[in-house]
């Protein structure tokens, strides 16, 4: 490591005490922001989404995976799924998410539905090709998981689920008290 690099990481471990963490507790936390850099990066990229769509042989693109994920994740909650929806999604306007739905009705995995709470909007579900290619890309995305955790103890996969859990939780609690302060 270079000596800007070292004294950098030093500085940052200093900052991180101040704040009332342990050396160690302070280390564990670089680590995690270090490892969620690359997650980040790699969820940008849509690496496992452009793997899934290459293995599978499937003729959508990365922009249609996120409207199969956000309409089966509307399915299982049992909310609407709508344009609007989609464009927060892909956080991108509406007018941009409007023609990357219109493109996804064209290939035959969305179809347009009438809204169950309101008449005057349209909703969206999955086809039954969309289903097919949301099954199929979910069994997909749990065998690269499988295959990478299935070394772990189950204890420990137990524990690691539950404190990404918690983890993953962070962001919308300090949204909350933002909110409230």
């Amino acid at each position: 490591m270079a000596k800007s690099e070292s004294d950098a990481r030093a500085s940052h471990l200093a900052h991180l005490i101040e704040l009332g963490l342990t050396p160690a507790a302070a280390q564990a936390t670089m680590d995690i922001d270090h490892v969620m850099i690359h997650i980040r990066r790699s969820m940008q990229r849509r690496e496992m989404g452009r793997m899934a769509l290459r293995d599978l042989k499937l003729d959508i693109d990365v922009a249609d995976l996120e409207i199969l994920s956000a309409l089966e994740l509307c399915a299982i909650e049992g909310g609407e799924a709508t344009v609007g929806l989609i464009a927060e999604r892909l956080n991108v306007d509406p007018s941009r998410a409007s023609r990357v739905v219109a493109d996804a009705v064209e290939k035959g995995i969305v179809r347009r539905v009438a809204s169950q709470s309101d008449a005057r909007r349209i909703g969206l579900e999955l086809t039954e090709r969309g289903q097919q290619y949301a099954t199929a890309i979910r069994t997909y995305k749990w065998r690269i998981f499988a295959e990478a955790l299935g070394g772990w103890p189950e204890e420990d996969l137990v524990t690691f689920a539950r404190l990404f859990q918690r983890f993953s939780g962070w962001m919308a609690e300090a949204k909350a008290k933002a909110g409230k302060g």
